[in-house]
């Protein structure tokens, strides 16, 4: 069993708030969920039976992220491992200091196990699309928002740089030149760009210029103030809310880092608009973002002006541009093509001829994959 009686009685304890010693666990149960679909792990509902000394017999259900059992990457381990750390200390105590719920309640953290509120549950449903509607991402530029001012309220309020003080959980798991993932994807978008009849063959320096420049970004900056960043705000590490106006809830934290703002923003605005949508709605969407900045920040007392002035987001927002458009044409390496070719071999040795032949099969696929990469062209060879 992935869990003990023990564990299931803690996890209640959290649950309910209430002392162990007050509830009997009658039953549980781990039921595989075969709806949620990851990349990194197995997903269950575990079902909790108890009784209170004084309440009848009551049910709860959760939500349980485990590493795969039969597991043989061990960088899929390190990246499990920070996330649950990352739950069990700095999101926990960030979220104290936000008057917006901006990630699902954490019950119970393993190195190889995570147990959340069940979202659907509580109203909550995935986007059901790879592509946000215009009320999805109002709401997830409001929940990101309150992320960010989060971290801000957190280190004036505890006078400390989380950079500095939780470094050791916000390392970097995906954009390096020592990662397979990475290299691969990246790989596989210089051979998409010289398909294109915009290609040149002195466009290789500086495109191989603007990898080396994204490197540079995935550091703490010197330039700009940082907050942790989620770095991975695609759609499917979003659920969102009946009410359009609330705000959504962000999952997934594997790949957070101590960042700028900027780096969140171009993320969500790249990964889930169409090119033509984000130019149509990017400043509203920017202009949207910093006025729920300034009111969370305000809820806490603190200026936005003094922290991150409006000014300083827009030109980092011009600077990581590239770091969004290279990235969502990597993962769309991934995300956009069936899941059976997303082998061990795809991921982390070659994907290039396999991206390169489903191009020539599926022209949906192919477009998709030309857009991106010409955004690219288009940003790395200003300088």
């Amino acid at each position: 069993m992935l869990l003990t009686r023990g564990e299931c009685l803690q996890i209640l304890s959290k649950l309910l708030n209430v002392e162990n010693e007050r509830l009997h666990l009658v039953d549980y149960e781990l039921e595989r969920d075969k709806e949620a679909v990851g990349y990194l792990g197995e997903y269950y509902t575990l079902t909790l039976i108890y009784c209170t000394t004084a309440s009848k017999t009551q049910v709860e259900r959760v939500f349980v992220k485990a590493l795969q059992q039969q597991s043989d990457e061990a960088e899929k381990e390190s990246i499990f491992r920070k996330e649950a750390l990352l739950y069990e200390t700095l999101l926990n105590e960030m979220q104290k200091y936000s008057r917006i719920t901006w990630s699902p309640k954490s019950f119970y953290t393993r190195s190889d196990l995570i147990v959340l509120e069940n979202m659907k549950l509580i109203g909550y449903c995935g986007a059901g699309n790879t592509m946000l509607s215009m009320n999805q991402m109002h709401q997830l530029l409001r929940a990101l928002a309150a992320f960010h001012a989060a971290s801000l309220v957190y280190e004036q309020r505890e006078g400390i740089n989380i950079g500095k003080q939780f470094g050791e959980y916000l390392y970097e798991i995906t954009v390096a030149p020592n990662i397979d993932w990475y290299t691969t994807g990246i790989s596989a978008i210089f051979a998409v760009i010289k398909t294109l009849p915009q290609y040149q063959p002195s466009m290789d320096s500086q495109l191989a210029d603007a990898v080396q420049r994204v490197y540079e970004q995935i550091s703490p900056s010197s330039k700009y103030r940082n907050v942790v960043c989620h770095r991975d705000l695609w759609a499917a590490n979003v659920f969102f809310p009946a009410d359009h106006k609330d705000a959504a809830l962000l999952i997934d934290f594997q790949t957070c880092r101590y960042s700028p703002p900027a780096v969140d923003l171009c993320f969500s605005l790249y990964l889930n608009l169409t090119s033509a949508e984000r130019r149509r709605v990017e400043v509203n969407c920017i202009d949207l973002y910093y006025k729920c900045l300034q009111k969370d920040l305000q809820d806490f007392g603190l200026e936005s002006s003094e922290l991150i002035p409006k000014s300083e987001l827009l030109q980092s927002y011009e600077e990581f541009r590239l770091f969004g458009a290279l990235y969502n044409a990597l993962v769309a390496t991934v995300i956009k093509v069936p899941r059976e070719f997303v082998t061990n071999a795809f991921k982390y040795v070659d994907r290039s001829a396999v991206i390169l032949d489903y191009m020539r099969e599926n022209q949906e696929f192919r477009d998709v994959m030309e857009k991106c990469c010409l955004e690219v062209i288009e940003i790395a060879l200003v300088k």
